[in-house]
């Protein structure tokens, strides 16, 4: 008997904590940055910006993007479905700085046209 009330003590714990953790995780915002300098390696981050040219590989699309406010960067996309991008498109990125060969990159996760 004492174990099975200590299970139910368990699971609810659990489940108590796990809708805490979802309800917190939506309240949490991505630092918006205007240099990738600003941000550290691996940060996830949101940015803005316009897209210069577009290269697309089999297995992903390398975008340019610039903006008033920001240096030019790149931005690699794995995209699992098309995307319909073009160049003068502006988006917003949420994504991970990475860096490659001394220069700093974002990983993107999500783009949204604006």
């Amino acid at each position: 008997m004492q174990e099975q009330t200590l299970f139910k003590i368990a699971l609810i714990s659990a489940i108590i904590g796990l809708v805490f953790l979802f309800l917190y995780s939506q309240t949490i915002d991505l630092k918006q940055v205007e240099h990738l300098d600003d941000a550290f390696l691996t940060e996830q981050i949101k940015i803005n910006g316009v897209i210069e040219s577009i290269t697309s590989t089999n297995k992903a699309t390398f975008l340019k993007i610039a903006g008033s406010k920001i240096d030019t960067f790149d931005v690699i996309l794995f995209p699992e479905e098309k995307i319909d991008l073009k160049e003068g498109d502006a988006i917003e990125i949420t994504g991970r700085i990475e860096e490659y060969n001394g220069k700093k990159e974002i990983i993107a996760d999500e783009i949204v046209k604006n």
